[in-house]
């Protein structure tokens, strides 16, 4: 059976120069992979294909068959790294915390325990919709059960 620790050091170690890295890794029912991988810069799909390549070129498919999905972090998917914080300050993201509060704001800044973020306040005017921004405030990581980055056009 493969294991997923194997497949980590797999992928870790072909990222190790690069600015990419994994982001979320499952190895499911009948050896299905799934590596969702990001960057500090834009993740290409060829860089996908690299990453799939090398696992491809490591394992053994004689001993054990396997699915392999090597992918992008997804637009609009929940943050699960740091760095995709840390990619993200100055950005508008949409925060769900764990007490089921939802709110949209700004993120200014991170470290290992916290974000610091100022909340979009709503301003209503006759027949627009404004925002402005609130005083920065400080909130711990463990109490978010989300972070993902609003989309704008």
């Amino acid at each position: 059976m493969i294991k997923k620790e194997e497949i980590l050091k797999l992928v870790e170690e072909f990222l190790a120069d690069t600015d990419r890295f994994v982001v979320k890794l499952s190895v499911g029912k009948e050896t299905k992979i799934n590596i969702y991988i990001d960057g500090d810069s834009v993740v290409s799909i060829d860089d996908c294909i690299a990453v799939s390549r090398h696992i491809e070129s490591n394992l053994d498919r004689d001993k054990e068959d396997f699915e392999l999905s090597v992918s992008s972090a997804g637009i609009g998917e929940p943050f699960q790294h740091i760095r995709q914080f840390k990619n993200k300050i100055d950005k508008s993201v949409e925060i769900l915390l764990n007490d089921g509060s939802k709110f949209k704001a700004i993120l200014l800044g991170v470290n290992d325990n916290e974000i610091n973020v100022a909340k979009e306040v709503k301003i209503k005017k006759k027949k627009s919709k404004m925002f402005t921004t609130g005083e920065p405030e400080l909130i711990l990581l463990k109490n978010i059960k989300y972070t993902k980055e609003i989309i704008t056009i």
